[in-house]
């Protein structure tokens, strides 16, 4: 009962506070608000984060399945629902400490939001590729792994860090490949489909954000959506992760 009441009341609050953050202002500002201040180019459209309708959907329904089935092997496990209520604690650090403008910490605590999810994620079996398993987690992870990009990229900005001289596009182009990278490491590693599909997402999102004004950023971001979908379509089970 405890861990039930923990993972159903973190859940509520961080899906309340997040949809609120884009709706209503917090701290005189919404959250698209305080994103589209800067120039920033390693930014998706503004539409993008309606990726978070999904994402909440998803592991609203994640929970109540595994809640439902608490006298069964499949249950959320001790491990699982503190990682889980933790992961929705820290989602509402981020947005909190974004709207105060603390940049630094809501980086910091996107960090650790990456690293908690990351270890529910690898609670569950590479075979497990169900709605009510890891698919939900891994779809959370990909974004939340993104948004650590972009507010990284957001933070350094404004900071007027100078990038070692290197420009601002040369930079997005960096970050877009470090971001290919990763998609195309949990795809092989660990046989999943979905982390990649949400980059793709976002990839396409930084393309029409940037359009023509910034050819370079568009072109290597809609570029690396065809590495993203060659690596879904041609990478196949490693043999030695086949457990």
């Amino acid at each position: 009962m405890p861990q039930f009441i923990f993972v159903t009341i973190t859940y509520i609050v961080a899906l309340i506070l997040t949809f609120s953050s884009y709706i209503i202002k917090i701290n005189g500002q919404s959250s698209l608000e305080i994103s589209n201040r800067l120039p920033v180019m390693f930014a998706p459209l503004n539409v993008s984060y309606v990726i978070w309708i999904v994402i909440f959907i998803l592991l609203g329904y994640w929970l109540v399945m595994n809640l439902n089935k608490q006298r069964t092997q499949e249950a959320l496990s001790l491990k699982q629902g503190i990682l889980f209520g933790s992961a929705c604690t820290l989602q509402m650090l981020m947005i909190i400490f974004w709207h105060l403008e603390l940049f630094i910490a809501s980086l910091i605590v996107t960090f650790m939001l990456v690293l908690y999810l990351f270890m529910l994620y690898n609670t569950y079996p590479l075979s497990n590729n169900k709605l009510t398993g890891r698919v939900p987690l891994s779809i959370y992870f990909a974004w939340t792994t993104f948004l650590l990009m972009t507010n990284l990229s957001f933070t350094l900005t404004s900071f007027e860090w100078n990038g070692f001289g290197l420009s601002n596009p040369l930079w997005a182009v960096i970050l877009l490949t470090v971001g290919t990278a990763i998609a195309l490491h949990i795809r092989f590693h660990h046989f999943d489909i979905a982390f990649p599909l949400v980059f793709i997402w976002a990839y396409i999102g930084i393309a029409l954000h940037n359009g023509f004004d910034e050819l370079l950023v568009t072109t290597a971001a809609l570029f690396l959506c065809g590495v993203l979908l060659v690596g879904i379509i041609f990478i196949k089970k490693n043999p030695a992760y086949q457990k």
